[in-house]
């Protein structure tokens, strides 16, 4: 049974600060954003894994990120490095990898350029246990869907309580069994409407996920499916400047608030909230300052 939530209501208190792990990237971005037919270009800082300790951090969680970091820390990166536990093999920043993104508008972006660059330096040997002091340990987006599953294995070798994960659409369209395989793995997953229409024909069949689906659906809100059940969650309309990295704050928001005590759709409120802010400002500067 489909049920909706009305109003985004304020969510219950969260019970604790939990301790979460981020493995993923952190990057130099080009974005480009088209708003009347006018294109206007930033450089930022971005990466999926840092914006999911980003927002996992401002929803109160204690957060190490397990990623390539530059050798020479400098602005914006150092703001960073002082917020949360960044842990990682130590590149150049030259190596450091590099997105270029154009948004045209009511959700839709196109990838112009993906550089992994130093992503290869974080392989599933980099992590050294136990993962168990972890409440949730979240596999963001990286170059494969296939290393995504190495890392998963590895983390459960390690302890790793509860484990999350997100994609992307090449990964759906390149590897749509393993990232199925993923669905059903891990505890909790996150892809957007595009992703689950690709990967289940909009038909989500019995036993596909273990605790958790969210679906995001940009300006169309979010569904949950939990327990033989699925919420609809309306979204409030905000003025989009960049949504890059808002299904990353998404995840981070939401797996931390979950960790917190708060159930599915009360973490997806904090999700949502957070994501919103978003979308109103280049890069996530909202979340450092």
């Amino acid at each position: 049974m489909r049920k909706t939530l009305p109003d985004n209501q304020p969510s219950k208190t969260p019970l604790k600060s939990p301790k979460v792990a981020v493995i993923g990237t952190a990057s130099l971005d080009i974005i480009h954003s088209e708003v009347n037919g006018e294109r206007s270009t930033f450089h930022t800082i971005g990466g999926s894994g840092l914006y999911t300790a980003l927002a996992s951090n401002a929803s109160g969680g204690r957060v190490t990120l397990m990623a390539p970091m530059p050798d020479t820390i400098t602005e914006p990166f150092l703001r960073v490095s002082q917020m949360i536990n960044w842990k990682g093999p130590q590149v150049r920043e030259a190596d450091m990898p590099r997105l270029e993104i154009i948004h045209h508008g009511n959700g839709r972006a196109t990838l112009l350029n993906a550089e992994w660059g130093a992503e290869s330096e974080l392989t599933p040997d980099k992590i050294t246990g136990p993962m168990d002091e972890f409440d949730v340990v979240h596999i963001a987006a990286l170059s494969s869907a296939a290393k995504q599953r190495d890392f998963l294995e590895r983390l459960r070798e390690l302890g790793a309580k509860t484990v999350s994960c997100g994609t992307y659409y090449r990964l759906v369209k390149n590897a749509p069994d393993i990232v199925r395989e993923l669905v059903k793995e891990c505890d909790y997953f996150f892809m957007n409407l595009n992703e689950f229409q690709t990967l289940y024909d909009g038909r989500l069949p019995d036993g596909a996920y273990k605790k958790a689906l969210f679906v995001t659906e940009s300006a169309g809100g979010c569904s949950i499916y939990s327990q033989g059940e699925a919420w609809k969650l309306p979204a409030e309309a905000v003025k989009e400047v960049d949504p890059t990295g808002a299904g990353d704050t998404f995840c981070g928001a939401t797996v931390t608030a979950m960790s917190a005590g708060l159930d599915a759709t009360d973490a997806a409120l904090e999700g949502m909230c957070l994501a919103a802010i978003c979308v109103k400002s280049p890069g996530p500067q909202f979340m450092i300052g």
